[in-house]
């Protein structure tokens, strides 16, 4: 049951820590640094408001994508946990500045997985993934239905399309993340997908590439709110 025990767990860890996070960052992130997070994410927007350009060379090497939501307060660094240390971004900052974490790749998948898990923790100040949560909502998953994942492997954007949103109550249900072949993840997926809560434009069978981010939500004492998305479909 390699399965989705993983995000029982390491969500399950991001849920008790998010109180503990938020305090330690407000006491060991000071006035005079705090302004310097939101430059940090600022510089990175293009001249003239066009497409967005990341200066990776100005982040640590352990960043390998970047997750941008408009309209959302979702705009954050993705790392790629490891076999061993899978965990260990639940507590770690790649970019150096508090306690939060970093919204981070399970360890059995990469950027170039036909499935790619992504966790993040869901603040109560409403930063990091919180906002994930709202789209258990249709109105605002469909208001927000656009995600931007940037990757410094090849200095690419791809744009996402979100497909279905999931609630999930981690004590019972499980998601795998890996599979032995290619016909058993699609199956797999498709019938995920097909089961969550909310399924945005009807037909949302999986294509070469699913992405899932998942966060702590608030529905029982043990929720997590997944969202999955995928290259649009081609209309030609």
């Amino acid at each position: 049951m390699k399965a989705f025990k993983r995000i029982a767990s390491a969500l399950g860890v991001l849920f008790l820590s998010v109180a503990f996070a938020a305090l330690v960052t407000y006491l060991t992130t000071s006035e005079e640094d705090r302004p310097d997070i939101v430059e940090l994410t600022e510089s990175f927007d293009a001249d003239g408001g066009q497409e967005r350009a990341i200066d990776w060379d100005s982040l640590p090497s352990e960043v390998v994508a970047w997750i941008e939501v408009p309209g959302t307060s979702i705009d954050e660094p993705i790392v790629q946990a490891t076999l061993d240390a899978p965990n260990a971004y639940l507590y770690t900052d790649a970019l150096g500045q508090g306690a939060y974490g970093t919204p981070f790749i399970d360890c059995e998948c990469a950027l170039d997985s036909p499935f790619v898990m992504v966790y993040g923790h869901h603040m109560s100040d409403g930063t990091v993934f919180a906002d994930f949560a709202k789209f258990a909502d249709r109105d605002y998953a469909k208001e927000h239905e656009v995600i931007y994942v940037y990757t410094r492997s090849g200095n690419e954007r791809h744009e996402l399309e979100v497909k279905a949103v999931d609630v999930v109550n981690a004590n019972r249900e499980t998601l795998r993340t890996s599979f032995g072949t290619d016909e058993e993840r699609v199956a797999y997926l498709n019938g995920s997908v097909a089961k969550s809560d909310l399924v945005l434009g009807g037909d949302a069978l999986i294509g070469e590439a699913l992405w899932a981010f998942a966060t702590c939500s608030y529905q029982t004492s043990n929720s997590r709110t997944v969202v999955y998305a995928s290259a649009p479909q081609s209309t030609s």
